[in-house]
């Protein structure tokens, strides 16, 4: 046998030995396929531990939102109030007579 075949032999056999390592680690990683046995009974169960603490209500956000609800609320109910002088007005403008009502609506732009 010559050095060069020996070499080449040497080779061979520590290509296919790490091969077939790597085939037997990947084996033992996911492991072979098999049938599913029962399950096994559950284990005695502890003494229940101590009662954790109590989370966040939410209350500073519910008041929060509250007190935005109110405000709009105001808001609404000022534009009502708006809207029922606007409405007064229009009607005292439309109790006019002559000049003073047509400059009025041109002025403002409403339909008299």
């Amino acid at each position: 046998m010559t050095q060069r075949n020996f070499v080449l032999l040497v080779l061979g056999v520590c290509i296919l030995s790490a091969g077939i390592g790597s085939g037997l680690a990947l084996l033992a990683q996911t492991g072979p396929a098999g049938a599913k046995g029962a399950r096994g009974p559950e284990g005695p169960r502890g003494a229940r531990g101590p009662e954790g603490p109590e989370g966040p209500s939410g209350q500073a956000e519910v008041e929060g939102l509250e007190a935005e609800v109110e405000e709009l609320r105001g808001r609404v109910e000022e534009g009502e109030e708006l809207n029922g002088r606007v409405e007064a007005l229009e009607e005292q403008l439309g109790s006019f007579s002559g000049g003073e009502e047509s400059f009025l609506c041109e002025e403002f732009g409403l339909g008299c």
